[in-house]
């Protein structure tokens, strides 16, 4: 069973987010904006393991803000909406929900950056087009991310949520 860990963030107006991936991003219908936290990875581990492992750090740390704002390209082949407040949270969240049972399917390979993706444009021309369309977007997008969701990777890429877990309210 092929499953990611996730952010989907709830923001006033996603209009401008939604037609951009749209344009450039295939996955566009099949899984609102999101932050992964767990990139997809295939496992037999039974996803009521997977969840009290996410409640194990979940529990650990109370709702954030989070601000997003400024496209950017990355890797000459994606555009990212960046992270700009509650960057260090999602790190943390990140790191330690990669330790324990989910430990194998880190990637060293690759240094984690908090963002939405926007788009895989195909080809270089295309993807300098899209930057180019998108270099004076300055939108900004905030929230406060109260939970993470455990998702399955469905028939034809479709996004399937399992399960939610809230952030821990310390604030009382």
């Amino acid at each position: 069973m092929k499953r990611a860990i996730h952010i989907f963030p709830s923001f006033h107006s996603v209009e401008k987010i939604q037609e951009i991936r749209h344009m450039y991003d295939p996955l566009s219908d099949k899984i609102p904006p999101h932050i992964t936290l767990v990139f997809p990875f295939e496992s037999s581990i039974p996803s009521v393991d997977i969840l009290v492992h996410i409640k194990s750090v979940a529990e650990h740390i109370s709702p954030f803000p989070m601000t997003l704002k400024d496209v950017t390209g990355s890797g000459g082949e994606f555009l990212f909406l960046n992270v700009k407040e509650g960057n260090d949270f999602l790190i943390q969240l990140h790191d330690q929900l990669y330790e324990g049972i989910l430990a194998p399917y880190r990637n060293p390979h690759f240094t984690y950056s908090a963002h939405i993706t926007l788009g895989r444009p195909g080809n270089s021309e295309e993807y300098s087009s899209a930057l180019e369309k998108c270099k004076d977007w300055r939108e900004s997008y905030h929230t406060v991310v109260k939970e993470i969701t455990l998702e399955e990777i469905g028939e034809g890429e479709v996004s399937n949520v399992i399960g939610r877990v809230p952030l821990k309210d310390n604030r009382f």
